[in-house]
């Protein structure tokens, strides 16, 4: 299951995270770096360029 920061639209696999980025979003109207780096999109992308040449 994936759970969506309704601020600014990263995903997580736990709701906790999910609600922390909420949490900071709200409150600084930016996003965490050490919790972004944990979301879905992150992760894709970390994975993306280990595949690329």
């Amino acid at each position: 299951m994936e759970y969506k920061c309704n601020i600014c639209g990263l995903h997580y696999r736990s709701e906790e995270l999910a609600k922390e980025c909420y949490d900071w979003c709200s409150k600084h109207d930016s996003c965490k770096l050490e919790v972004a780096e944990k979301s879905i999109e992150a992760m894709e992308a970390r994975k993306y360029r280990q595949l690329s040449p």
